[in-house]
């Protein structure tokens, strides 16, 4: 249904009829928290970076969380989205006065993190059409999702502000933009991830920094969205760093931390009120943010004693009146009970397979540029090694045998930088719509096949038709297990790196040290017994053993006979070579799937 819908102008017109954008949230929550402490080990001495924070957003209402770098607005805004596992917790965090429950927090709750973790392959519809199919509830009908989609680019794009007509719907069918590609602006794609979070329908949103990297009209233009969706009967949490003073004024509360304490919880004209009471009146034409963000850094001159403000805030009547609040969020608690049904896996994996395949279509980095380069470099060597050249003897064969198994492998990290792209928007779409692990490690692994076997396949043609080498079929199934494997240890890689630049780096030199030892430079009784163990940890013994075998076997010559004895592989057993490889792949596939599973969950 989504599909059709897509492509239909007609049904663009009855679904933008159908929406209702300022369709309330149907589970209004007051989130609070009072005396909320959080400290991490460093070196064996507790480090505290929360003390006794406490403040309190109710629906309709835009929370600003405010201070200098180090003083925990993320820390805080993670551990109230339930994002943070690891140091040590106390207070409470409280949804309509009662103990927040987790699980049905989540169900309730979207977080929108810093950083927009995108596909640039993809237009904004697209990007939206498939955070839907995979995040959105089981028992929501196909056009439904399409309903959300519309409603969730029409939240983030229909209104008009000073600055002109600047949402998504402009941008629906524009590419998010990559390196291959222009795309949207930061300010779009700041939306976009907001968009994608609206899908689930939200009662509680949670940003953090959603202006960062922003010039101001973008900021005005981000937040005075934002603050529409209050309108909703949303409560809208967001962190933010140096807000300009007409964004200032946009909030509805404002808590300014320092240090880790709270210094301020209050209205923003309150905020004024209080500091000026303490002696630090605003001077005329002057930023409250920044006035307030020099008052509370200590890093640099200017700053003052934050202590002092954290005791006069204490004692203040905005604190009073906060902690009153609080205590009066007696609500009966509507919130649904039962867990929303998620997509199953096979749905996810097959929406997953499909959006890979896409993807792996439409960027050039991840196969069209191998491809060209394997085409390049196939047609060179078989015109160089040309079956016709009388001067090219069996070593020579052998030489090139070595190098094309190299190579061609080693080019394979390449791909990196396209891995850890995917695997940002994985850990998104894990942390906030509980994807399933399996699922996107099988259709990772499915939708990199039919690439593989193309360029196998064009590569092999090229170099056996020219060369004239023997066992053509042989020959394609070593080469394209080969490039599985080296495909599935640049997954791993891109799995454990925190940078491409160090995932090629690590790739390259494994890579390296596997050719050292296959067999070519060396027979395996020559290596060093300290680095024989390495000979069968790299796969491309096999794969170098396979082609030789396949070559000079046949031949029965007592020149090919001398090749096989010389690199020791006159009993090779060509068909244990080939499932060596393809177990060599599904382990590392089992390994990329441990990585994900321990250490890529969302939560720090």
């Amino acid at each position: 249904m989504a599909t059709s819908l897509a492509s239909s102008p007609h049904a663009y017109l009855q679904v933008d009829k159908a929406v209702n954008v300022s369709r309330p949230a149907d589970h209004p929550c007051v989130l609070s928290w009072e005396e909320l402490n959080y400290a991490v080990f460093h070196k064996n001495t507790p480090k505290r970076i929360l003390v006794n924070a406490m403040g309190r957003c109710a629906p309709g209402e835009l929370t600003a969380i405010m201070g200098p770098t180090g003083s925990g607005k993320t820390t805080l805004l993670d551990l109230l989205a339930d994002r943070v596992s690891s140091g040590i917790i106390s207070g409470r965090i409280e949804v309509n006065g009662k103990r927040r429950n987790p699980k049905r927090f989540r169900l309730l709750s979207s977080y929108v993190a810093q950083d927009d973790s995108l596909l640039g392959a993809f237009t904004v519809r697209e990007t939206l059409q498939f955070a839907a199919k995979l995040g959105v509830a089981a028992n929501v009908c196909s056009f439904e999702a399409e309903l959300r989609v519309q409603a969730a680019i029409d939240d983030m794009g229909m209104l008009t502000s000073q600055y002109g007509k600047v949402g998504l719907r402009s941008c629906q069918d524009a590419f998010v933009g990559d390196l291959f590609r222009q795309g949207i602006s930061g300010g779009q794609k700041r939306r976009l991830s907001i968009a994608i979070e609206l899908l689930k329908q939200p009662t509680i949103l949670l940003l953090d920094e959603p202006t960062s990297g922003l010039d101001s009209a973008s900021t005005y233009s981000v937040v005075q969205y934002i603050k529409k969706l209050c309108a909703q009967n949303r409560t809208v949490v967001c962190t933010i760093h140096q807000p300009s003073s007409a964004v200032y004024h946009m909030f509805n509360n404002i808590l300014l931390l320092a240090q880790g304490h709270t210094v301020f919880f209050g209205t923003p004209s309150a905020a004024l009120a209080h500091f000026s009471s303490l002696g630090h009146r605003l001077p005329p034409f002057t930023n409250p943010g920044e006035f307030f963000l020099q008052l509370v850094n200590t890093d640099f001159e200017g700053g003052h004693d934050t202590d002092r403000l954290i005791a006069a805030f204490g004692t203040s009547t905005s604190a009073s009146q906060l902690y009153v609040r609080i205590h009066d969020d007696g609500a009966p608690l509507d919130l649904p009970w039962e867990a929303a049904l998620q997509p199953s896996p096979w749905r996810q994996l097959r929406i997953l397979v499909i959006r890979n395949l896409l993807f792996g279509i439409r960027h050039p980095g991840i196969y069209a540029l191998r491809l060209v380069m394997y085409i390049l470099l196939c047609a060179m060597v078989g015109t160089v090694y040309l079956s016709t050249n009388k001067a090219i003897h069996d070593d020579d064969i052998a030489a090139l045998l070595f190098y094309l198994q190299a190579f061609l492998v080693f080019m394979s990290v390449a791909v990196l930088p396209f891995f850890l792209e995917q695997r940002a928007v994985f850990n998104r779409e894990r942390a906030n719509h509980s994807l399933s692990v399996s699922s996107y490690v099988v259709a990772t692994f499915v939708a990199s096949l039919p690439g593989i076997a193309l360029i196998a396949s064009i590569s092999s043609a090229l170099v056996v038709g020219l060369v004239g080498l023997l066992s053509p079929g042989y020959f394609w199934l070593n080469l394209f297990l080969s490039l599985v494997v080296a495909e599935s240890l640049m997954h791993v890689l891109a799995a454990i790196v925190p940078h491409y630049i160090i995932g090629i780096g690590m790739g390259a030199g494994l890579f390296g040290m596997f050719m050292v030892v296959e067999g070519f430079m060396l027979p395996l009784d020559a290596i060093p017994p300290a680095w024989q163990w390495l000979h069968y940890v790299a796969f491309h013994s096999y794969s170098f053993k396979s082609f030789l075998f396949k070559q000079f076997d046949p031949q029965g010559t007592p020149s090919a006979r001398a090749i096989l004895v010389r690199f020791g592989v006159q009993d090779t057993n060509v068909d244990l070579n080939m499932a060596i490889l393809a177990v060599y792949a599904m382990g590392l596939q089992v390994v990329y799937w441990a990585i994900l599973v321990k250490y890529h969950t969302g939560r720090r």
